[in-house]
């Protein structure tokens, strides 16, 4: 299990930062949750949503019949007296009585799977477990249910504007937009579009909320959507390739792409250290992930086994020939890698990690 889903942080968070966690790192299992008094369980497949066996209460279920209006009193008795007679359970009951046809009843499941999440995201502090699972899960009746979609309608949905507080920047931090995928992935509203776009310079949350024109509380409950889908996070410190030297010359530039070099090779040694084999996968989507926003002669890289870019283009010919802005683009294209990649660590690893590469990242190719 990732170390943050057994930690402190893990009890006292926010349900719906609990459901992105196990989203962003692919989890399988399921959560256990009291709410009220009342227990739940949800179940996980690679970071999915899924009804199962071990999540679905046959008798939650009629009563969501019930309460939605789906069904009355009468019919579900009649259907419960079925399934005793007949000793078949209660779903295929539900078809044999001709309550509901088989594909009306399975949208019916996968609705009632999502309002089992979207009760729950409106708590505060309900007790938590998550327990993972090693094997396939067992009877799955509805796989595959979108995770951040229903992280994002489950958040606007929030009365309680004060819980998603402890999961917020704190005072003086800045918070950034993250290059870790497109927004363009979720189904964003336009608020928070328009949150997301003024977090481009980064501001602290006080300077975001005195920027935004819906209003401090908007703004954080937008703010709190985008955290959690990894679209914004704090800004950590930077690794630079270096300054743009006044005259880059066919050597500086070959100087220049062998420190970017370096660093790539360094930042994949330190994942593969942690996680092995799995590290060339992880540095491989940072890199896809970016890849449509750098430099023409950036696109077409290919990773090598040692982390390093190699670029197929005739690179240091056309920088040396087309003039500073060009060079200037090469150099923000190998700064937007190796952010997408500290971020990737950030992602796998935790925030102690990222400083941790961040700091070293320093030294790697520096002259002594």
């Amino acid at each position: 299990m990732d170390d943050w889903l057994a930690s402190g942080e893990f009890a006292r968070a926010p349900i719906a930062r609990v459901l992105a966690e196990i989203w962003r790192l692919g989890q399988s299992g399921s959560l256990y949750v009291k709410a009220d008094g009342v227990p739940k369980c949800l179940s996980f497949e690679r970071g999915s949503l899924i009804l199962d066996s071990t999540s679905f209460e046959e008798t939650d279920f009629l009563r969501f019949l019930l309460t939605t209006g789906e069904a009355d009193l009468i019919a579900l008795t009649r259907v419960e007296e079925h399934a005793q007679k007949n000793e078949v359970p209660a779903l295929r009951a539900l078809v044999e009585t001709s309550l509901f046809e088989p594909e009306r009843l399975w949208t019916l499941l996968e609705s009632y799977a999502r309002e089992e999440v979207l009760s729950l995201l409106g708590t505060r502090g309900p007790e938590r477990e998550f327990h993972v699972r090693a094997g396939p899960p067992s009877r799955v009746l509805v796989g595959a249910i979108d995770l951040p979609g229903l992280l994002l309608e489950g958040i606007r949905r929030m009365k309680d504007n004060s819980i998603p507080d402890g999961s917020l920047p704190a005072d003086g931090d800045m918070v950034r937009r993250l290059p870790s995928c497109s927004p363009d992935a979720f189904r964003l509203s336009l608020t928070e579009r328009y949150v997301l776009g003024l977090l481009d310079p980064a501001k602290t949350l006080a300077e975001l909320c005195d920027a935004s024109a819906v209003g401090e509380a908007e703004t954080r409950r937008a703010l709190f959507a985008l955290l959690c889908l990894g679209l914004a996070g704090t800004a950590g410190p930077k690794p630079k390739t270096g300054k743009l030297p006044p005259d880059m010359s066919l050597a500086g530039m070959d100087r220049l792409l062998g420190m970017f070099n370096a660093k790539c090779s360094f930042v994949f040694r330190y994942i593969s250290k942690e996680i092995g084999p799995v590290a060339f996968s992880i540095v491989e989507k940072a890199l896809e992930e970016v890849r449509g926003r750098l430099d023409p002669a950036f696109q077409g890289a290919e990773l090598k086994p040692d982390g390093r870019l190699e670029i197929k283009s005739l690179l240091k010919v056309n920088a040396n020939i087309v003039g500073d802005e060009c060079r200037r683009s090469l150099l923000r294209s190998m700064d937007e890698v190796l952010a997408a990649e500290v971020l990737a660590v950030k992602r796998t690893l935790g925030p102690a990690h990222e400083s941790a590469l961040v700091r070293s990242l320093d030294k790697v190719g520096e002259a002594p």
